[in-house]
């Protein structure tokens, strides 16, 4: 039986028909799950502050469910990566990638996603990538269920100004790649910004 201080804690971060399957992960580990307000630089994390430490996991709160799932996941498959190999080195080689598959397979076989991004999920789960963020189709999948609607870099006409999270102000250059050549309107110089990037559009 699940605990009902689960279920009322992560459980309502998470879609209802994976709550069993995560819990089913976890029990029994020793294990610390934070819930985090947003933050720019990630969606999650995985620490251990010590050898003899209780491991630590935070993820945004802000997330919709399916993100916080995939990012969850993220960060558990680290927990078990780390356990087997007792080691924080190459945090996604092959080992972390095949646990992570492995984990999502488990979810998808569940139901726990729905159809319209079941392609997006397939293709991520055969070749994952370091960060949720840094797969553009999954991202874009995973967006439709966020409550407020976020305006992307890439959304952005070429030259047009627009501020980051960070309240740093950009010109919006060409792109490279996955990422916009940017040029910073204060100091003048050129940077590269991913084109994932929620950003606020300056009129």
């Amino acid at each position: 039986m699940i605990p009902e201080s689960f279920v009322s804690g992560i459980g309502r971060y998470i879609p209802a028909v994976s709550i069993a399957v995560v819990y089913h992960w976890i029990k029994g580990q020793p294990l610390k799950i934070k819930i985090t307000k947003p933050r720019n630089s990630k969606l999650g994390d995985f620490r251990m502050r010590s050898k003899h430490a209780i491991p630590e996991i935070s993820v945004n709160g802000n997330l919709n469910h399916y993100s916080f799932l995939v990012t969850l996941t993220h960060e558990i498959a680290h927990l078990n990566d780390y356990m087997e190999r007792k080691t924080l080195r190459e945090p996604h080689g092959e080992n972390w990638k095949r646990i992570y598959s492995n984990l999502m397979i488990e979810l998808h076989a569940a139901g726990a996603f729905p159809q319209s991004i079941d392609k997006a999920i397939i293709k991520h789960i055969r070749s994952p990538k370091a960060a949720s963020c840094s797969d553009v189709e999954l991202n874009e999948a995973l967006r439709q269920f966020d409550e407020v609607d976020t305006l992307l870099l890439k959304d952005l006409e070429f030259g047009a100004h627009f501020i980051l999270k960070s309240g740093r102000q950009f010109i919006k250059g060409e792109l490279q790649r996955t990422r916009f050549k940017c040029q910073d309107t204060e100091n003048k110089r050129w940077y590269l910004v991913s084109s994932q990037a929620e950003v606020h559009k300056i009129s």
